[in-house]
């Protein structure tokens, strides 16, 4: 029997919950947090962080934390890597 599955968006559930940095490239500034929601849809990705501080990319100096952003950004201008 065939069944006709949609294709999903990419998604990391509450189950994986883990610490990241997040960099956007064209903005000068990573992220770093703990992934609450992380969903790619149309090559952009929804994100959801939480306990986060960010800083500017280039120098890597501190500049403000906040407990918890969520943005829609182009895929090819994130970089993710695991904390």
């Amino acid at each position: 029997m065939y069944f006709n599955t949609p294709v999903m968006p990419i998604t990391m559930d509450q189950a994986q919950l883990t610490k990241v940095y997040l960099t956007d490239l064209e903005r000068n500034l990573t992220f770093y947090g703990v992934v609450n929601k992380l969903t790619e849809v149309n090559n952009n990705m929804q994100v959801i962080l939480t306990d986060v501080k960010v800083y500017e990319y280039e120098s890597s100096n501190y500049l403000y934390s906040l407990p918890e952003i969520s943005f829609t950004r182009p895929k090819a201008v994130l970089h993710i890597e695991a904390a």
